[in-house]
């Protein structure tokens, strides 16, 4: 947790993305309303329908259009019957984050917008979002539309997976080309004033920022999704439900000034190192069989890399294994494997990996030997021929017994006939 500074932020969240570890989170799991956080979804879906972006167009409608009016959106002017590449309506959508693009993406390929809407909520399961539901591609606000600071990082590392998505995440600038119903080029600004150079707010602007969407309706406050890389390093930072106004009622956007400082904080307390190599010992398995020894070291199969604070000492980390055998016999190999290692850092899991054998121990065939005599009398086998044993002997005594008796009752029998 940041000790050198307070989040107005009512959700927020901030991982490495190369681990998928949460650094640190702040009623991460809340349902929160995102605004125009949607539209990554929104180009997720796009993404999935179209293989073809550039050739792909998209008409606009007036009847879909007319949908926004009244509602105060963010829009590109789009106009009845224009017609863009769907990859300039995704430029328009995420840069300018423009509701007319949203809807008109989302009625060109769904069908419907409700059916547009459907495929992000069924996008949004399959990525285990768990706590996240659509009711529009566009953000504007909904009580059943919400989501959370941790499914909004699952779904843009999802996303950022994409290399288009990822361009235009990043896009500061951008012309949109002249269209059947403008014939001038148009420019495009980014919202995303922290990954913008030429921003006039001060000191928002950080370079490490390479792509990010903002959101804002009142319910929603100021909300902002980012990535950010730093020496081969990469970090999703979100922030939700910042305050638009200070306590003085002065217009503030903490989106900004809060992402700055967690991704600050991240790369100067954190560091992304090899916890554990694959060389040295962590543990060691009992052996049977072997003449030579008793025990068999152990290393991790592969080496654990995580990312842990730069003053974590050694002596935090600690391994726990679980052995598949305990004993194991011999002949073991080297490089067996003979369990897993779960190596935790201040009590938090970082990595689980296979535990090997460090060297080879070889089956002594006298031990082998007495261990086979010796399971075969301890077995169930045994011990059940044994038990039948008993019972034949034992019919057989009864039989012999009866046999005997009735012998008896003959010879009495003859004796009183002769007398």
């Amino acid at each position: 947790k940041p000790s050198t500074f307070t989040l107005t932020a009512e959700g927020c969240l901030i991982a490495n993305v190369d681990t998928d570890t949460i650094i640190y989170g702040k009623n991460a799991d809340q349902k929160l309303y995102p605004a125009s956080l949607t539209k990554i979804m929104t180009a997720v879906v796009v993404l999935d329908e179209c293989d073809d972006l550039k050739n792909t167009i998209v008409t606009c409608h007036k009847d879909t259009l007319d949908l926004l009016l009244g509602t105060d959106s963010s829009v590109f002017n789009l106009v009845d019957g224009e017609e863009l590449p769907a990859l300039e309506l995704l430029y328009i959508l995420l840069v300018h984050s423009a509701d007319d693009a949203a809807i008109t993406l989302a009625q060109h390929f769904g069908g419907t917008i409700s059916g547009f809407v459907d495929k992000m909520n069924a996008k949004a399961k399959e990525l285990g979002m768990t706590n996240t539901h659509y009711m529009n591609p566009h953000g504007l606000h909904d009580e059943q539309h919400y989501t959370t600071p941790k499914d909004m990082y699952i779904l843009t590392k999802y996303a950022l997976q994409n290399p288009t998505f990822k361009e235009i995440f990043g896009t500061v600038r951008h012309y949109v080309p002249e269209t059947n119903k403008t014939p001038h080029k148009r420019i495009l600004a980014t919202t995303v004033f922290i990954q913008d150079p030429n921003t006039t707010l001060p000191d928002t602007y950080y370079r490490p920022v390479d792509g990010g969407k903002t959101g804002y309706t009142d319910p929603a406050g100021r909300c902002l999704v980012t990535y950010a890389e730093e020496d081969d390093i990469t970090y999703i930072c979100v922030v939700m439900k910042c305050p638009v106004t200070n306590e003085a009622g002065v217009k503030v956007r903490y989106e900004f000034s809060e992402t700055k400082k967690l991704y600050e904080w991240v790369f100067n307390e954190f560091e992304y190192r090899e916890v554990y190599d694959t060389a040295t010992p962590v543990g060691e398995c009992p052996v049977e069989l072997s003449s030579d020894t008793d025990s068999v070291a152990l290393a991790l199969k592969n080496p654990v890399n995580a990312v842990v604070p730069k003053e974590a000492d050694p002596s935090s980390f600690k391994v726990d294994i679980e052995l598949f055998e305990n004993p194991a016999y011999a002949p073991i190999a080297l490089g067996q494997e003979l369990g897993t290692a779960t190596v935790k850092y201040a009590g938090e899991t970082i990595g689980v990996v296979p535990v090997v054998a460090i060297n080879n121990v070889e089956k002594s065939g006298m031990l082998a030997f007495v261990k086979a005599v010796t399971d075969f009398f301890s077995s169930s086998f045994f011990a059940t021929l044994i038990l039948i044993i008993v019972i034949i002997i034992l019919l057989m005594i009864l039989y012999l017994v009866i046999k005997n008796r009735r012998s008896k009752r003959r010879r009495r029998h003859r004796k009183v006939k002769i007398r």
